[in-house]
């Protein structure tokens, strides 16, 4: 009789547990970050986290701008969505614009429920008062650009001619004297060479 009461109760443990395992998501730390208290950065510091740390998130503010996170040895605290990557279809991406994409829950953060649950005991509990009234402005998503396309092997852009400029060397200047090896022509506006008549010279001579 006992048994027979208990089996129900069983058939439903087994069908919650998978429910409240897909409510969290795994993700990891894209480089060191801090946990914070509160989704903020000037919130208290939790814990120091190196890149590549494994995280649980159990959902994010408004704007997927902070999520909160749990840690395997215990601590939980809120990080920087940009900073959280998450494996989704092959490529690691960042929860701050694949949360929506991923389905990660938007939860909200009340102070006093939230730190009475994870922080008795830090030096900065009793400092509630400092922080319960503090607005949550969430930061804008940031935009993904596309990558650049990739340039064709081997092909280089040339840069334009310019008319009468080749290998470097400059055109020729208008009015330059002609090569000589710096001899004037004869008769070009220079003196008579010796031997020439001058004028006055070819009269005849007496006999």
């Amino acid at each position: 009789m006992i048994r027979t009461r208990l089996l129900p109760l069983i058939a439903v443990a087994c069908f919650s547990v998978p429910a409240a395992a897909l409510a969290q998501q795994q993700a990891f730390t894209s480089k060191g970050v801090n946990l914070r208290a509160g989704p903020a950065r000037d919130y208290p510091l939790v814990a120091q986290l190196r890149p590549g740390t494994p995280v649980t998130v159990a959902g994010c503010i408004n704007g997927y701008s902070w999520c909160d996170v749990s840690l395997p040895d215990g601590n939980r605290g809120w990080v920087y969505a940009q900073n959280l990557n998450y494996p989704y279809q092959g490529n690691q991406v960042p929860l701050i614009t694949y949360g929506s994409a991923i389905g990660l829950p938007i939860i909200a953060f009340t102070i006093g429920t939230y730190w009475g649950q994870n922080y008795r005991g830090r030096p900065w509990y009793g400092q509630q008062s400092h922080w319960a009234h503090r607005p949550i402005r969430p930061r804008p998503p940031i935009a993904v650009r596309p990558p650049p396309r990739p340039k064709p092997p081997g092909v280089f852009p040339q840069r334009p001619h310019r008319p009468g400029v080749g290998n470097g060397n400059r055109p020729p200047m208008g009015g330059a004297r002609p090569p000589g090896n710096g001899v004037r022509p004869p008769g070009a506006g220079g003196r008579p060479t010796q031997g020439s008549n001058r004028p006055g010279q070819n009269r005849p001579q007496p006999r």
